[in-house]
């Protein structure tokens, strides 16, 4: 029956009459809703990435971070931070701080997830790559800290006193690693009795 009608609307002309007629105010009104929303959407990622006002708990829990650090105390230095990052998830610069408390804490697999998430937001953050290149380095990943300074160095461009601390572990070479064995024997090399 659908079909029926269709051909009896063509057959007379009045179907692409009718066409004609409302194609030109379809046109305008999708227009005008491709507009809108496209402007909607440009307003909500302008108010998503303008700078927020960092928390006044976040800011305090930091200051708490840098005097512990100051003090040698790294754990306390590690919750106040650690405090601080709950309360401001976004802010780099916690990242950046709990990735220097993990590698004085011999950590460095942990403080490469720090380094890294600042590097996922900021792929050309200097300081990141920098300690994100030593942790390699403590960790023993010689290559992979090469890569991280030949990144690094292309960010730069010209000087890179950045990329300095990574040249020079890198030149000192990966850790030594002491097996629970070789550790266990006595400096004389004669082998260790068992009990």
């Amino acid at each position: 029956m659908l079909a029926f009608r269709f051909m009896a609307f063509h057959a007379d002309g009045s179907f692409w009459e009718t066409v004609m007629r409302f194609t030109p105010a379809s046109i305008l009104l999708a227009s005008a809703l491709a507009l809108t929303a496209s402007s909607t959407l440009g307003q909500k990622a302008s108010r998503a990435t303008a700078t927020v006002a960092p928390d006044a708990r976040a800011v305090a829990w930091v200051e708490k971070g840098k005097q512990a650090l100051a003090a040698e105390d790294v754990a306390k230095a590690r919750d106040a931070y650690e405090t601080a990052l709950l309360l401001a998830p976004g802010e780099k610069s916690i990242y950046l701080a709990l990735g220097k408390i993990a590698r004085l804490q011999k950590m460095p697999g942990k403080a490469i997830r720090y380094y890294s998430r600042v590097l996922d937001d900021e792929p050309d953050n200097q300081a990141a790559l920098q300690g994100e290149g030593l942790a390699m380095m403590e960790k023993g990943a010689t290559e992979s800290a090469r890569e991280t300074l030949a990144q690094l160095q292309k960010v730069c461009k010209a000087s890179c006193p950045a990329a300095d601390p990574l040249i020079a572990a890198i030149a000192a070479g990966a850790p030594k690693v002491v097996s629970a064995e070789s550790a266990a024997k006595p400096a004389s090399g004669e082998p260790v009795e068992q009990q």
